[in-house]
């Protein structure tokens, strides 16, 4: 039920000009004529019969009206806004205008006789600032006064000067006039002459003084206070609740309890199944309906307490918009209703705002969040109420989750709707804190917010360029080789413009499908050198991934913040985030792994082809990972030993470069990294497995010493005798022997030593302590051997970070962020002991967090007798 169904307000709170809540003692004498002041029957109507106004009247009543002893003195005390001049104009037109006011004490109950005789001189002091108060008082009762009176007059010449006269004196902002006086003999002397008519008062109802101070702590204040008086403060909340209903609403006196009752039950019981509700504030809802009691505290408490609306002055104002804002759409008032979104709510608050911004940062906020949850509006314009009204300094900034739900929810309101908003301003709001189980605006930027505010305008588009960026650039660590799929066509293209002469590799963001797969190989040149990885993890795709995808945007906010950052302070911070939210798309795709996609057959159509699927083993998914797995783990040297030894027949007159061209091109073949057919083929020929013929010379039962370029225009034979004959290759699988040379003629037969050429690998260790201990496990088991030679691998990876932590040897002299990358390979070739070739592992330089491999090429042999 709208509150506008059982409160009728007033005409002024809803017309363009709102309530005029600033009561101006010095309208009375302006040229205003529908001043308020001046219309007694107006400004009584609006005036509410206060706790402290009864009282007031009483003390009045007894002082005219018995001979009971009574106050000269009436000292009202308070803030602006207290309420101090709209009494001091009360009084006035009490003594002023009879008729008018007798009909307001009929109304109200009242008794109050005041003397018909009166002279009432009155005085606002920040209009007409005075140096003699009593000269004041002697022109406005022309009466004469002394020629260069060096003192103030004492109260027999007063007595003598009014002649019987009775005088009432209300004085408004008194303090004000006492403390703009330079001179301090002047000062003490009118302190003085006001102390003098206090106590006569106190003695005689010939002189009444009213007078209004914002504290007893200072002149006039701190001399008047001694003096016997009637002594108002203005602390009663309920008092200011119902002058503030009262001066809205035309028929508050009136209110129907029972419906008004009904309406604060219905949101009393929808607050208390989401948050907690004490009971005084419940009995106080009710009595401050239509406004909830969380509103009326802010704004009658906590708001004066700041010094900002000046209390209920201020309060009647706001409040009265407020109405004027909801009248006739809502049930009840809450804090939620002081939308930023309007001027004048905007202008009001600016008051309490010391900063004179954070207003416009919690707009921008709350707007930024409006754009997709409901109820951004009410929860901004009720988290910053409670934060420009929060205690100066005090801990207790801004609003409770319990504030906030009561400020918001209603019987129409969906909690998860609330839910969702409040959340929302807590990732996106720039401005918007929690601490402590508050929530509230602060000048100071949240710049996590920003980014993920602005990461919301990033196209999917932009962040998927970056993903596939950084999967290339900073987990693959692309030399230039890799393309990763996003169709058949665009990536045979691409597959095209890298150079064939090396290997290929297409990163898939996502399982392939049989006929993806298919139309990619077929046809496609040196085809066995392209390396197709897909994630391992079935459910991963790249372009699609929500967490991947936001990481990315925020990259790119964060980026674009820190281009337009003032301070470098700022800009570092935004830096901050973005390399944190690579870290993230960096560790999420090297969790999703790589499956290489190896072929064992190339069908007519992919219902024909066969493959299997390897998963690649290491820890940072990169391209070293790759080659090391294909060089290790799934193609290593004797793979293609292996294989030339079953189509051994097929290669007699073929020269190695016309083979090695069938590796590159022929799926189903191991997959040639580097020089590996080369070396499968020197080895072949070392061992005497085969020979090869060139036009510089042939070669069979030892290591061809052709270059790579020679090498290829070599011709693969069936085994032969250097100078003549044939050997017959031995069976496959047994070990590799040299043909011993046979006897010199006319010599003794000697015992010759038969020899086997075997490749040790070593597997990657942590440090160069470790791959020694992994050698010389290695080669225990071995006998007669020695180590012709000994390749070591050092692979050294520092990922975004402080480059001054890394040796100069990787960094120079360079300093900052960044990143490095090292791939270091040391070979060694002689005739090495097992103890020389420890030693040389131990000599290795030292790098923390590098990886160490080695493979060494051992000559076994063993005496054996051969006769003539």
């Amino acid at each position: 039920m709208s509150y506008s169904q059982l409160l009728t307000p007033r005409p002024e709170v809803l017309s363009d000009q709102g309530i005029d809540g600033i009561i101006d003692l010095a309208n009375l004498f302006s040229k205003k004529k529908r001043a308020l002041e001046k219309d007694a029957e107006r400004f009584l109507a609006l005036t509410y019969p206060t706790g402290d106004i009864r009282r007031v009247l009483e003390e009045l009543d007894r002082r005219f009206s018995t001979e009971k002893t009574s106050s000269g003195l009436f000292l009202f005390e308070g803030l602006k806004g207290t309420g101090k001049s709209h009494l001091l104009l009360l009084i006035y037109h009490l003594l002023q205008n009879r008729k008018t006011s007798a009909a307001w004490l009929r109304k109200h109950n009242l008794q109050c006789t005041l003397p018909e005789d009166a002279t009432v001189v009155l005085n606002k002091f920040t209009d007409l600032p005075l140096v003699s108060i009593w000269d004041f008082i002697l022109e406005k009762l022309e009466l004469p006064r002394k020629e260069k009176q060096v003192v103030q007059p004492s109260q027999p010449e007063v007595e003598k000067i009014l002649a019987g006269k009775r005088l009432i004196l209300i004085l408004d902002e008194l303090e004000q006039g006492i403390r703009v006086i330079n001179d301090p003999a002047i000062r003490d002397q009118n302190i003085a002459f006001l102390q003098m008519l206090s106590e006569w008062g106190n003695r005689s109802d010939q002189v009444t003084l009213f007078a209004s101070i914002y504290s007893v702590e200072e002149e006039p204040g701190a001399t008047l206070k001694r003096v016997p008086c009637c002594r108002v403060r203005f602390t009663q909340f309920e008092d200011r609740e119902r002058v503030v209903l009262h001066r809205i609403f035309q028929n508050a006196d009136e209110l129907d309890q029972s419906k008004a009752g009904s309406v604060v039950e219905s949101y009393v019981n929808v607050w208390r199944r989401q948050a907690s509700v004490p009971d005084t504030l419940v009995s106080n809802f009710r009595n401050s309906y239509p406004f909830t009691a969380d509103l009326m505290d802010l704004l009658l408490s906590r708001v004066p307490a700041r010094g900002g609306f000046q209390g209920v002055r201020g309060a009647l104002g706001f409040l009265g918009h407020l109405v004027r804002l909801t009248h006739g759409k809502a049930d009840v008032v809450s804090p939620a209703h002081a939308m930023l979104a309007d001027p004048d709510v905007r202008t009001w608050l600016s008051d309490l705002d010391a900063s004179a911004d954070l207003i416009e940062k919690a707009s921008t906020d709350s707007l930024n969040v409006a754009t997709r949850f409901p109820l951004a509006a009410q929860i901004g314009s009720s988290v910053f109420l409670y934060t420009v009204t929060s205690p100066t300094g005090s801990k207790q900034r801004g609003s409770t989750a319990d504030e906030l739900k009561r400020s918001v929810l209603g019987p129409d309101t969906d909690i998860n709707d609330f839910e969702n908003t409040l959340a929302a301003f807590e990732k996106f709001g720039a401005h918007f804190h929690f601490q402590e189980g508050r929530y509230y605006f602060d000048e100071e930027e949240q710049p996590d917010a920003k980014v993920e505010f602005r990461s919301l305008t990033v196209p999917d588009h932009k962040a998927r360029e970056l993903l596939r960026q950084i999967w290339l650039t900073d987990v693959f660590r692309d030399d230039g080789s890799t393309t990763l799929y996003s169709d058949t066509e665009t990536s045979r293209r691409q597959l095209g413009e890298i150079g064939k002469d090396h290997l290929r590799f297409v990163l898939a963001p996502k399982r392939l499908t049989a006929a993806q797969r298919h139309g990619l190989f077929d046809g496609l040149e040196f085809r066995n050198q392209v390396v197709l990885l897909e994630p391992k993890d079935a459910d991963f795709d790249l372009d699609r991934n929500p967490d991947l995808l936001k990481w990315a945007k925020r990259q790119v906010a964060a980026q674009e913040l820190a281009a337009f950052s003032d301070g470098s302070e700022r800009r570092d911070i935004y830096e901050r985030i973005q390399r944190a939210d690579k870290g993230h798309c960096v560790t999420a795709i090297r969790k999703a792994g790589l499956t290489l996609i190896r072929w064992e057959k190339f069908g007519a159509s992919e219902s024909e082809d066969t493959c299997e699927e390897e998963i690649v083993s290491g820890k940072d998914m990169s391209r070293s990972d790759v080659l090391l797995f294909l060089t290790t783990a799934l193609f290593p040297e004797q793979a293609f030993i292996d294989h030339l030894s079953d189509h051994l027949v097929s290669l007699y007159g073929q020269t190695v470069k016309v083979i090695e061209r069938d590796y590159q091109q022929a799926l189903g073949y191991p997959i040639p990294v580097g020089e590996l057919v080369f070396r499968a083929l020197k080895k072949m020929c070392s061992d005497s497995r085969i020979g090869l013929r060139h036009s510089r010379e042939n070669f069979c039962g030892r290591m061809p010493n052709l270059t790579t370029s020679e090498l290829r225009e070599a011709t693969v034979d069936a085994p032969f005798v250097e100078g003549g004959g044939i050997l017959s290759p031995p069976p496959k699988g047994q070990p590799t022997e040299v043909p011993p040379a046979p006897p010199v003629p006319g010599e003794e037969p000697t015992a010759l030593p038969r020899i086997t050429v075997q490749d040790v690998p070593c597997l990657p260790k942590q440090s160069a302590g470790e791959i020694r201990i992994e050698i010389a496990s290695r080669l225990a088991s071995l006998k007669e051997f020695w180590v012709q030679e000994i390749t070591f691998k050092i692979f050294f990876e520092f990922e975004a970070g402080d480059l001054s932590s890394l040796p100069s040897a990787f960094r120079g002299s360079l300093s900052g962020s960044g990143s490095v990358t090292s791939d270091i390979q040391i070979k060694k070739q002689g005739h090495f002991t097992k103890a020389e070739v420890e030693q040389m592992a131990e000599a290795l330089p030292a790098y923390a967090g590098a990886r160490y491999s080695a493979n060494l090429r051992v000559v076994i042999t063993q005496e054996d007798a051969h006769h003539a």
